[in-house]
């Protein structure tokens, strides 16, 4: 599927089986019907208040925007993601929503999970381990 095709609804199923049942981040299983409470899917690049219309609305409706966390905004990785956005940045778990270019595209922007291991995300619903961790 491209950029653009996905509705809510297929988003949330392609990312949470994508991202194998389990909070992208830290790994613990999740079951699809604790989505709220248990998980919530995280934007990478926030679409803000009132959502996003018009050229580039697609971006934020891509599979590479979103990753499927343990809890709901508040608590879990969700929470922390949201509490510690600097070091969500840093790791890829949040792209800037003013930047502009492929620096701030979700598919060129790899992300960091807890184990150290980097990936990129695909607008087809893909996972792509770019870098292992390094035991040096």
């Amino acid at each position: 599927m491209a950029a653009g095709e996905f509705t809510a609804a297929t988003v949330r199923r392609v990312f949470f089986e994508r991202d194998g049942a389990a909070c992208f981040l830290c790994r613990a299983p999740l079951r699809f019907e604790d989505r709220g409470i248990g998980w919530s899917m995280h934007h990478r690049k926030p679409r803000g208040a009132g959502g996003v219309k018009g050229r580039g609305a697609e971006v934020f409706s891509s599979a590479a925007n979103a990753l499927t966390l343990c809890g709901s905004g508040t608590t879990g990785c969700h929470g922390e993601a949201e509490k510690n956005r600097d070091v969500a940045l840093d790791r890829g778990v949040l792209i800037s929503r003013l930047g502009r270019g492929p620096a701030f595209d979700p598919p060129q922007v790899r992300v960091q999970r807890n184990d150290k291991t980097w990936w990129l995300l695909t607008e087809s619903g893909r996972a792509i381990e770019v870098e292992s961790k390094s035991w040096a």
